[in-house]
């Protein structure tokens, strides 16, 4: 599954062309949410095909192979995730030199849980696909690195060259606290707790207020 999987990711990405017709989006919906349920292995085609309201016989028109469809369903994460597209307005925080770091982290946060909305099933899918496929997370750690990761680490160079943040610590580690904090509250708010009721304005609030305390200048 794994070689298969990261073939179809590839090409998939390359062509980052959206759904076709309306049967094709029904059923890269059902995928999403069963495979999201079940993994890949425990999934079944013919239950999807009857989630989407269609055919095993016409899922399989649409895509040949149960890989080809995992990958399908996949790639709305991955695009969420690592795409210039995707993440256009993230990078354009990244990389914005006229905000103080509050108000620049609370729009970080607010961004990245808007972006992950409405693809919770797909965001389980790649974590647990990135936690069983090291093929794929091989490959997803370096797309990830080079329109995320580079652009993090810039941003908090900038501000420490600003004194708007703490100059004691290396700036790649600062970039990984605020990623790390930021993707834990999107995993818990649309994961891990989705039923709970957040307030989203309080909680990034209080999120952006720790870490403005924590990385005062």
């Amino acid at each position: 599954m794994a070689s298969d999987t990261l073939d179809a990711l590839k090409v998939l990405r390359q062509e980052a062309e959206p759904p076709r017709t309306e049967i094709e989006m029904r059923i890269l919906a059902a995928a999403g949410r069963v495979f999201g349920e079940k993994g890949f292995h425990d999934a079944r085609t013919a239950a999807i095909a009857k989630a989407a309201k269609t055919t095993e016989r016409t899922l399989f028109k649409y895509f040949p192979t149960k890989a080809q469809l995992f990958a399908a369903a996949l790639m709305p994460a991955v695009i969420a995730m690592t795409v210039a597209e995707g993440l256009q307005q993230t990078r354009d925080l990244w990389e914005a030199s006229d905000l103080d770091f509050e108000t620049w982290h609370e729009t970080l946060v607010r961004t990245r849980l808007d972006q992950s909305r409405g693809i919770a099933p797909q965001l389980r899918m790649l974590i647990a696909t990135l936690c069983t496929d090291e093929d794929v997370r091989r490959w997803f750690v370096e797309a990830w690195r080079t329109q995320v990761w580079r652009a993090a680490v810039a941003a908090v160079t900038r501000f420490q060259q600003e004194g708007k943040i703490r100059k004691d610590m290396p700036p790649e580690r600062i970039a990984r606290v605020i990623v790390s904090v930021n993707l834990g509250y999107v995993v818990t708010r649309l994961l891990l707790a989705p039923e709970s009721e957040f307030d989203d304005d309080a909680e990034i609030s209080a999120n952006t207020s720790l870490m403005t305390a924590a990385l005062g200048a």
